[in-house]
This record gives C-alpha cells, sequence and structure tokens, in this order.
C-alpha cells in the first residue's frame, strides 16, 4: 500500500471565511437590516404640512428673535408652535434645503411637499444669521412679490421635519422702513 503524503494545513487558513476547512461566517439574519431600515425611515419620517389657519391674527402668534429661529431646540421651540418673527428675505431656493428629509416622508406626505416654495432669511442687512428652512406656498410667493433683503415679519408655525424644525410661514408682513 502506498502511503498517503499528509497534508499540513496552515493555522491560520482555519480562520478565513469561506477557505477550505475553514470556518464559515454566520447567516445574519436579513430581518435586523429590515427593522433597522424601517425604524430609520420612520423616525426621519416626521414631517408634516400643516393647514392654514382659517383666519388671521397676529397677536395669536408668540414673538421670537431670530436666533431662536436658527437654534429651535435650546431656545424652547417646538413643533406646533405659532410663532412670529423679524427677517431680511432673501431670495426663494432654486433646491430644496431638506431634500433627503422631504424625500424619506414621501410615504406619509406624497403630495404636499412638493408644493412648497423654500425661501431664505437673514438676521440682519449685513447678512449674518442665514435660515433656509422657511416654506409658503407658490401662491405665496406670487401674492407678496419680495425683494433681497426687504425687512419682513414672518408669522408661521413650526413644524416637524425628520429632527428638526422648519417655519411654514401663513403670512409675510413688509416692514417699511422709514
Amino acid at each position: 500500500m502506498d502511503k498517503a503524503t499528509p497534508v499540513n494545513r496552515l493555522p491560520h487558513r482555519r480562520h478565513l471565511p469561506l477557505a477550505p476547512g475553514g470556518l464559515r461566517p454566520r447567516k445574519v439574519s436579513g430581518w435586523l437590516g429590515v427593522i433597522l431600515l424601517c425604524g430609520l425611515l420612520g423616525f426621519s419620517a416626521c414631517g408634516e404640512l400643516r393647514p392654514y389657519p382659517a383666519a388671521f391674527d397676529p397677536q395669536a402668534y408668540t414673538p421670537i428673535e431670530y436666533r431662536d429661529l436658527l437654534a429651535p431646540g435650546p431656545a424652547g421651540l417646538k413643533a406646533g408652535q405659532q410663532v412670529r418673527v423679524q427677517a431680511y428675505f432673501w431670495q426663494y431656493l432654486e433646491y430644496d434645503p431638506a431634500m433627503v428629509r422631504n424625500y424619506l416622508t414621501l410615504l406619509r406626505y406624497p403630495i404636499r411637499w412638493r408644493r412648497l416654495k423654500w425661501f431664505a432669511t437673514y438676521d440682519t442687512a449685513d447678512l449674518t444669521g442665514y435660515f433656509d428652512l422657511a416654506a409658503v406656498t407658490p401662491e405665496q410667493a406670487e401674492q407678496y412679490k419680495l425683494k433681497r433683503l426687504d425687512p419682513v415679519i414672518l408669522y408661521g408655525e413650526l413644524a416637524r421635519l425628520g429632527p428638526g424644525l422648519f417655519l411654514q410661514v401663513f403670512q409675510i408682513e413688509k416692514i417699511e422702513e422709514e
């Protein structure tokens, strides 16, 4: 009888996945990935458009400082709060500043997001304090015909947008400069 030549298996090869005689990777359940994806989408799908109030009462809106609009969490602002804030209009945006958050919420609010016209504002005429999460309807944009650096008072409601807030503007009042 012929003696077979013994095969020396290298000890490090046993630890390589898919190597002959090596360990096989454990099958990770696909359900875990699905659960994580649904959780992520559920967390980020927290945006909605509030209906416009039937009657406009400027006294119902809480005056806030512009810097509070930039950092609503530390200022104690919450979704659903009606606020008014002075700002300098900059321009209507050609892009969607909350695109990822908006598209993640399309399943819950499929058509409404497209009806928003986003615009940017500044705190001062010196272009400090940029805020681009304010939105109006296209009809409102046509109605107000704002120009760059027009001083305005924005009346609106803070609404949830993913982990943050945006300002859904209901009324814009131009401030006449003397």
